[in-house]
């Protein structure tokens, strides 16, 4: 039997790369079977380490990662969607309560309500506007502004109780002024001066329809409605 040392060594190196090695192993049969066992043990190792990847496989990866994607995507655009639903839905039964709510509301009280339940996103619609685009609403009115030099960056037709009007943002040497052209057939009770906290107005009694001027601003306010009344004209 091979001393400890030998055996050892064989250990080490299975294969008896060694020549001293290689001549005590053929030399002895208990070495030579303990080489063959290290040898089928070693293989045994190999073959454990060793996976052979299918060729599909990387394809199939690729295609769960973009299926995943998707469907990450899918949700998140869902979510989206839900949430804009709910701030539409919100943001139609805040207007309607504007609307409605107050029976007796007047003119410039719902002018206020307007503002300030655009006023979040307001910002985010604003530019310029053809002053062309702008008359081509307000013909609805029977309306047109002329030689009008100053920055309009909205406008949009809206509701006073139940009456189509036009919501009108323009651009002063102070900020910005919001305008409203509201018909005269509305049942909002009129008031030549109105204001709160933050905003302060003024309503003028045209021809065909009530013209609600609000804005920050007082000198706004002593400027822009008279040359609104000067510059708009009734057909």
């Amino acid at each position: 039997m091979a001393d400890l040392t030998t055996q050892q060594a064989l250990m080490a190196d299975p294969q008896a790369r060694n020549a001293t090695l290689a001549t005590a192993v053929a030399a002895d049969p208990a070495l030579q079977q303990l080489q063959r066992q290290l040898l089928l043990d070693q293989a045994r190792v190999k073959q454990a380490f060793e996976f052979n990847v299918p060729d599909s496989l990387e394809l199939k990866l690729l295609r769960q990662q973009m299926l995943l994607s998707q469907q990450t995507q899918k949700k998140r655009f869902s979510a989206a969607i839900a949430l804009a639903a709910s701030v539409a839905f919100v943001a139609g039964l805040t207007l309607n309560w504007f609307n409605y709510g107050f029976p007796q509301m007047t003119l410039g009280q719902h002018a206020l309500a307007h503002v300030y339940h655009e006023e979040p996103y307001m910002a985010q619609m604003l530019t310029p506007q053809p002053l062309s685009q702008v008359n081509a609403k307000l013909a609805s009115f029977g309306a047109e502004l002329t030689d009008w030099q100053q920055a309009i960056v909205y406008a949009n037709f809206c509701d006073f109780r139940g009456t189509r009007s036009l919501h009108l943002v323009m651009q002063t040497e102070h900020g910005l002024a919001t305008v409203f052209v509201v018909p005269d057939s509305n049942t909002l009770k009129f008031e030549h001066h109105f204001s709160d906290n933050t905003y302060r107005g003024r309503s003028l009694a045209l021809k065909n329809a009530d013209l609600v001027v609000v804005s920050e601003n007082d000198d706004d306010l002593k400027q822009l409605p008279a040359k609104l009344k000067q510059q708009l004209k009734f057909i």
